[in-house]
């Protein structure tokens, strides 16, 4: 996924691609849940949670780390995003849940959906 551009950087970066989809990267997903356990874990333990479909739900891509090392990231869509947040039952899930489902309703408003037709 090439041509990433932040639209919304309040709660947790959201992502518009090439495409047009909205997407958030699972390890800045991660750290606003505030989660203890290892990135690699959690994420693989939430993805089967949920019943994710790779190229679907979610993309998995490996990417250099400032340190010369290197991580599996994903892309997840903000639908499966609500749903990892929606299983976290944490308060930070709860959160960051209600603020994904206020932007997509911001998004489809008549004025915004007419602005990008």
């Amino acid at each position: 996924m090439n041509g990433l551009t932040v639209i919304e950087n309040e709660l947790v970066p959201v992502y518009e691609t090439s495409t047009g989809e909205k997407v958030v990267y699972g390890s800045e997903l991660h750290e606003v849940l505030g989660v203890k356990s290892k990135f690699a874990d959690w994420i693989k333990n939430r993805l089967n949670d949920c019943e994710a479909v790779e190229y679907e739900d979610f993309e998995a891509f490996s990417k250099n780390l400032e340190n010369g090392g290197r991580i599996i990231e994903h892309f997840i869509s903000v639908d499966m995003a609500k749903q990892i947040c929606m299983i976290q039952r944490t308060p930070e899930g709860k959160a960051v849940r209600q603020y994904l489902i206020d932007l997509e309703k911001a998004w489809n408003t008549p004025e915004q959906v007419f602005a990008r037709a």
